[in-house]
């Protein structure tokens, strides 16, 4: 994705919805932040980035549904643990015992 970035002087990632974005880069560096940040960039003159196999860079985790989809996708370890600690899975809350 950094490198297909590198060929532009501005480019983001639109997130799953295609309303936000969830990656930017540019020079100079003007993100644009909020609901409509998708239509914002490319208005600036930013390139939309559509690569194969970036779901989870796509994945804008604002809610807990977002979280487990998220999950599902792959997370790192450190939203992992978190993610253990708040006892979240796909199909709810989760209890061993």
């Amino acid at each position: 994705m950094l490198q297909a970035a590198e060929e532009f002087e501005q480019a983001f990632v639109p997130d799953a919805l295609d309303v936000g974005t969830t990656f930017y880069t540019g020079t100079p560096f003007t993100p644009r932040f909020g609901g409509e940040s998708r239509a914002e960039h490319l208005a600036g003159g930013a390139k939309e980035l559509c690569l194969d196999d970036i779901d989870s860079v796509r994945r804008d985790v604002d809610t807990p549904d977002d979280l487990r989809a998220a999950v599902l996708l792959g997370v790192g370890v450190h939203t992992a643990a978190v993610v253990r600690d708040l006892e979240l899975s796909y199909g709810g809350s989760q209890h061993e015992g």
